[in-house]
């Protein structure tokens, strides 16, 4: 999952999924990436940061296949 925002300021790399730890933009509960890398954790999977840069942001979600 790609997006062309401003990228993540270090800080905000380092609390990605700690629940209100969310970064610099106003009204965030801090909630959202935690909420989402539960949901895929509880499907075996994972949800990671691949690549954060001035011009956008990359998360890895793998979510393995049924069996």
């Amino acid at each position: 999952v790609a997006d062309t925002g401003p990228g993540l300021p270090p800080k905000a790399r380092e609390n990605l999924f700690r629940p209100f730890s969310g970064g610099v933009r106003q009204g965030g509960t801090g909630l959202g990436l935690v909420i989402a890398a539960e949901l895929v954790k509880g499907h075996g999977g994972s949800l990671t940061l691949d690549e954060t840069a001035r011009e956008g942001t990359t998360f890895v979600v793998d979510i393995p296949a049924p069996k």
